[in-house]
């Protein structure tokens, strides 16, 4: 990927957002990696006893912002979904009212810190793959740490991958990109009196962390059967608010036969794997 290929993704990326609340195709990428987040919230739920949970910034890369989170109010924690742009969050509220969800929904106005709630106003606070739009990651994860009274989980792009190797190579960046990079925000979760709990990888599925929609990939490469499994020979539209409506009750089973590798070795996932994850918990080891 050369640098103006990079621009013009991160570009689209920042500008297209909208087109997914309008057309909810979101592709069985991001709908795969929706799924797998789930299996770590049951793990956090279980072990801290989660009741309530912030996400913030509630946009990250593709798909619908702000439902990643719907997950929790599903099963009856009270949800905040937090971000700095009004437009955002009234279509993110549109989206949860027509399923029927219940949340908070906070336009932050004066950007993401520091955040308007009191201090350990949630059991957890969280995001993914939003550093990078955040400026002034201390001050912002200072401000995430105030909030948050028991875990925070936060999702990055997996830098060690082969793929953001192959990216920072060809656009000539040497370091991560606006936040993404694990030391600084170890460092930083550090200084605020936060200790590592846990940390790994995650959304490692048999298709390579590319920017083209999977099934068009798999398709490609000859894995037509793979590419249509979900979304039909017929390219339906894929979204896991399907799921949540009650339109694809089995599209979690459907997605999940495609997760074998999450429990392969931690070298190869280091390797191939989308995203890696950590946990924070206060206080010191």
């Amino acid at each position: 990927m050369t640098k103006g290929e990079w621009r013009r993704d991160m570009s689209f990326i920042g500008s297209n957002w909208e087109r997914y609340f309008e057309n909810p195709d979101e592709g069985l990428g991001t709908t795969y990696e929706r799924f797998v987040l789930h299996q770590y919230y049951r793990k956090l739920k279980e072990r801290y006893s989660i009741g309530s949970v912030l996400e913030v910034p509630s946009f990250g890369m593709t798909g619908i912002s702000g439902i990643n989170s719907m997950w929790w109010a599903h099963g009856g924690t009270k949800v905040t979904v937090a971000d700095e742009n009004r437009h955002r969050v009234r279509l993110i509220k549109g989206v949860w009212q027509t399923l029927g969800f219940e949340a908070d929904f906070i336009h932050l106005n004066k950007g993401y810190a520091p955040l308007p709630f009191r201090s350990k106003s949630f059991d957890m606070g969280w995001n993914f793959a939003a550093l990078h739009l955040v400026s002034g990651i201390d001050d912002f994860l200072g401000e995430l740490a105030r909030v948050a009274a028991k875990v925070i989980f936060i999702v990055t792009p997996n830098d060690q991958s082969l793929f953001q190797r192959r990216r920072r190579r060809g656009t000539g960046h040497g370091t991560h990109d606006g936040g993404s990079c694990p030391g600084d925000i170890k460092d930083a979760m550090r200084r605020v009196g936060w200790h590592l709990a846990e940390e790994g990888y995650l959304d490692v599925p048999p298709w390579p962390d590319i920017a083209m929609k999977k099934e068009d990939y798999l398709r490609k490469i000859g894995l037509k059967w793979m590419g249509n499994l979900i979304g039909g020979a017929k390219k339906s539209p894929v979204c896991i608010l399907d799921y949540y409506n009650g339109k694809n009750s089995r599209m979690e089973k459907e997605v999940l036969k495609f997760s074998l590798l999450e429990h392969s070795p931690k070298a190869f996932k280091r390797l191939w794997a989308h995203h890696r994850y950590f946990i924070f918990t206060p206080g010191s080891e």
